[in-house]
C-alpha cells in the first residue's frame, strides 16, 4: 500500500472509533434522561387511561353540567335581585319626585 493509503486507512479507523465512542456517550445520556423520565410517563399512561375511560367521561360531563346550572341559577338570581331592587329605586325616586 501506498504511504497515502494507508494513512486514510488510519484516519478513517481513529474516526470510526471516535464515532463509537460518542455513540456511547449519547447512549448512556439517553438511557440517564429516560431513567428520570420513566415516572413521568408511568403517569401521563395512567392519566391517558383514565381520562379515556367512559366512566370518566360521563361524570365529568355530569359535573359540568351541574355546576354550569349552579352558576348559571346563581347569574339568574343576581340579575333578579338586581331588577327588583332597580325597580324599587324607581318606585321610591318617583315618589320622592312627586312630594317634592
Amino acid at each position: 500500500m501506498s504511504d497515502r493509503v494507508q494513512e486514510l486507512a488510519e484516519r478513517q479507523a481513529e474516526l470510526q472509533a471516535r464515532c463509537a465512542a460518542q455513540r456511547a456517550v449519547v447512549a448512556h445520556e439517553a438511557a440517564s434522561i429516560e431513567a428520570r423520565f420513566g415516572t413521568v410517563d408511568r403517569v401521563v399512561v395512567l392519566a391517558r387511561s383514565t381520562v379515556l375511560n367512559p366512566a370518566v367521561l360521563v361524570a365529568a360531563a355530569v359535573t359540568v353540567l351541574v355546576v354550569g346550572r349552579m352558576r348559571g341559577l346563581g347569574l339568574l338570581g343576581r340579575v333578579l335581585l338586581l331588577g327588583t331592587a332597580a325597580q324599587r329605586l324607581i318606585v321610591v325616586a318617583r315618589k320622592i319626585g312627586a312630594n317634592t
